[in-house]
């Protein structure tokens, strides 16, 4: 396969999600409720064997960061990694931060739709570089990521989990060299299945990288401009630099802003030359979760995002901050107070170009509220 069969590979998957003038009915991608318990039941039967004792996975120490992609050892997760030849899958061990000062900073015990995302992103990169030979200098680009907890009403109680999925989703070019990784993958804690995430990620040597930014790709490493970010009790955030959103405008369903060009430590630990996607993404989801706690009059520590669909379209440039909109706000159909929630999704564009399109489903937490996860 040719590096143009390889880009192409990459594309056909997203080809739907150009920007043709979004429509609000086509907008909902996160799986309805009705079909949850199904698709629930359906997942549960094989997962308590994948815990990381019966898989032979140490927990004790962290994978080397580079093979997480990460400069801080503390934004490294993974732990160990697996190939099981009897089953064809690929399994990684790797321990959910609790004192995290970016993905824990808030005071809803539950999993989070991010914070697994980011947790089984590394686990697929790693599997990638120890695993199947993806050397170091490839680049790794996001092309969707659709995340769905099947537990989403359960506490954080689990240290350790696992990632799992079958090697026969890697695609190889025409050499047989690993070139992208496409779902499902499932996130296993307590021998208990509490997410899937099914999505493409690419793994590109730098000549195909460089052939895929064509002559959009910059050589800025951080973003250019300066926007005050709103107070992080707008958001669901306890700390300032967590928060990614400028001045909100607009009606509270269509609301719209600027995301803030910074070099947060999470995202930009090495230089980049775009805004990387999970970095839009959670402004986007900040941009849901205001929406949504201003519609329903909750407070905003009590909002959850629990399902995520991201679809990244093309890169963002870090010239100018991505405008963030939200063009479909669908509120679940009436029901008892513990089902109130919404799909709502968020647009990011430079100019009329879209970058990405975040569809997040969030509720309601009705539980008890810890004091802070962060410490």
């Amino acid at each position: 396969m040719h590096r143009a069969d390889e880009l192409d590979g990459l594309r056909r998957p997203q080809r739907h999600h150009r920007d043709r003038g979004l429509n609000v009915q086509t907008t909902r991608q996160i799986i309805p409720s009705a079909d949850r318990v199904t698709a629930r039941a359906a997942t549960a039967a094989p997962w308590p064997a994948y815990t990381p004792e019966k898989l032979g996975l140490s927990t004790d120490t962290t994978v080397d960061r580079r093979y997480a992609r990460k400069q801080s050892g503390e934004d490294v997760f993974i732990n160990d990694v697996a190939r099981h030849r009897d089953t064809g899958m690929l399994t990684a061990a790797g321990t959910l931060p609790k004192a995290h000062r970016y993905f824990n900073d808030s005071v809803i015990d539950r999993y989070d739709a991010l914070h697994l995302a980011e947790f089984m992103r590394q686990g697929v990169e790693v599997i990638a570089h120890t695993l199947l030979g993806v050397p170091l200098t490839h680049q790794f680009v996001l092309r969707t990521v659709h995340l769905r907890i099947t537990e989403p009403g359960s506490a954080v109680t689990a240290d350790h989990a696992v990632i799992v999925f079958s090697e026969t989703q890697v695609r190889r070019n025409g050499s047989g060299v690993p070139y992208a990784a496409a779902g499902p993958v499932h996130c296993i804690a307590d021998g208990r299945h509490i997410a899937r995430c099914d999505g493409l990620v690419g793994f590109l040597a730098p000549e195909t990288y460089g052939a895929m930014r064509g002559e959009e790709q910059k050589r800025l490493d951080a973003p250019a401009g300066r926007l005050v970010p709103d107070r992080p009790q707008t958001v669901g955030r306890q700390f300032p630099e967590n928060v990614f959103l400028g001045q909100v405008t607009g009606p509270v369903r269509e609301a719209s802003c600027l995301l803030v060009p910074q070099t947060h430590p999470t995202f930009f630990d090495r230089p980049l030359d775009h805004y990387p996607g999970m970095m839009i993404a959670e402004g986007a989801r900040q941009l849901a979760v205001l929406s949504f706690a201003e519609v329903t009059g909750t407070p905003v520590n009590r909002v959850h995002t629990h399902d995520a669909a991201l679809n990244f379209t093309s890169f963002a440039e870090l010239d100018t901050p991505p405008a963030l909109r939200i063009v479909s706000w669908v509120a679940d159909e009436a029901g008892n107070a513990a089902d109130v929630g919404a799909e709502i999704t968020v647009v990011a564009r430079q100019g009329a170009r879209t970058t990405s399109t975040c569809t997040f489903r969030v509720s309601i937490a009705t539980e008890a509220l810890t004091e802070g996860r962060q410490s």
